[in-house]
């Protein structure tokens, strides 16, 4: 036994000559007959602070005061890790597990009598432990002085007892050597255990991180298909504006061109026919002149509408081909169709009744009309059905206006 703890017990034997103390110094036991706390104040630190971090609580439990005694006399001094060990005494199994459930539920190591108020005491304490409080955490070593009362097989493996020891054959030694065990065995409890708590809130934290992704993309792919859909209306708008005549709201000269141009193509492939209408407003500067640019704009609107409610096929265009001047495209239409819609639209431009007073040939808005039609040819250029419309346009004017002509 090392010399600190020989002397301490000189010491208390001196100055408590009533009480019986016994050292075997032959195998290192330490036994204390009708001894307690209060007879050596000095062999205890009451002052350490049980709720301090940096220390392993152990609970000794027993209704001999002797046992507590030599057990922190035995370990006063030892650390395990750099950690001091803090002594917290039950007298009872019942004191035991109050202590456990309320003041030290992080306690480490429990060292428990089987035997005190019952002669099952101690294994009622472990059983509470494990299944009611479901500490599996805590190390227990269970101690006894009635070598008949070791407790099954079983029972130490179902309920996860560290170690069954005879008081009278735990040296000083043999007692460190189980605590070691049963602390590094809580340590390394202790430390999976905090380790499953961290990787469950890294879990955590990772499918919140990922909920907010997945909400953040789908943010995401919200705010790009609203943009993409007004990046297509505004696509459609500027269009729109790049090919529409800003007057008249149909066709502009420009959407005229690409479009004779692919119908022409096409048409050239299939050998279908097409036609092509020239329009001119009569005398539409003597119109201006007398009713003001106002009404004239508004007059080319509302030839163009008409026009427009006459070509009812997706195919068929009308532009504003420049000025007063209007152009109507009329793929797979032959010479005759031509003539029949010329018919209608200058039905419907009668119809409308604009006042003319300053015209020669109707007291009404009229229209001259060359009508040209052609099948396509890749030979052919696609200018010459637009001269042709133009010629017959003019002998349309020569032959006194509002009438139409075709081209030979």
């Amino acid at each position: 036994m090392p010399e600190i703890f020989v002397s301490k017990l000189k010491q208390a034997t001196a100055s408590h000559k009533d009480r019986e103390i016994s050292l075997d110094t032959l195998d290192d036991r330490i036994c204390f007959r009708d001894e307690d706390e209060d007879s050596y104040p000095d062999l205890f630190d009451s002052d350490m602070d049980t709720t301090a971090t940096g220390i392993w609580k152990v609970i000794v439990v027993d209704d001999e005061p002797d046992v507590h005694l030599a057990t922190k006399l035995a370990l006063k001094r030892f650390r395990f890790e750099g950690k001091p060990l803090v002594f917290i005494s039950a007298y009872s199994g019942e004191e035991c597990k109050n202590l456990i459930t309320h003041a030290h539920p992080d306690v480490a190591l429990i060292l428990l009598d089987v035997v005190m108020e019952s002669n099952d005491a101690g294994l009622k304490v472990v059983k509470f432990i494990r299944e009611e409080l479901n500490n599996q955490q805590v190390r227990i070593i269970l101690r006894t002085g009635h070598p008949g009362e070791a407790p099954e097989e079983s029972v130490i493996l179902k309920y996860d007892i560290n170690d069954y020891k005879f008081k009278v054959e735990l040296t000083r030694q043999k007692l460190l050597t189980t605590v070691v065990a049963a602390l590094r065995s809580y340590r390394d409890i202790t430390t999976i255990a905090q380790q499953k708590i961290e990787l469950a809130n890294t879990l955590v934290h990772l499918q919140r991180t990922q909920l907010q992704l997945e909400e953040h993309m789908q943010t995401l792919e919200t705010k790009i298909a609203e943009r993409t859909a007004e990046l297509e209306t505004a696509n459609r708008k500027l269009l729109e504006l790049a090919t529409m005549d800003g007057l008249t709201g149909v066709a502009n000269r420009r959407r005229f061109d690409e479009y004779w141009q692919q119908q022409w193509q096409m048409l050239a492939q299939q050998q279908k026919p097409l036609s092509l209408i020239l329009a001119d407003v009569d005398h539409f500067k003597l119109y201006n002149d007398h009713y003001g640019h106002l009404l004239g704009d508004e007059c080319l609107r509302q030839v163009a509408r008409s026009m427009s409610l006459i070509l009812n096929r997706p195919t068929d265009l009308v532009a504003r081909y420049g000025g007063e001047e209007f152009a109507l495209i009329l793929p797979y239409t032959s010479m005759e169709g031509a003539i029949k819609v010329a018919d209608a639209i200058a039905a419907e431009i009668h119809r409308l009744a604009l006042p003319h007073a300053t015209s020669t040939v109707s007291d009404r808005i009229t229209l001259s009309l060359g009508i040209a039609c052609i099948v396509p040819q890749y030979t052919t250029s696609l200018q010459t059905p637009i001269s042709n419309a133009d010629i017959a346009l003019y002998k349309a004017k020569q032959s006194g206006r509002n009438c139409y002509c075709i081209s030979e």
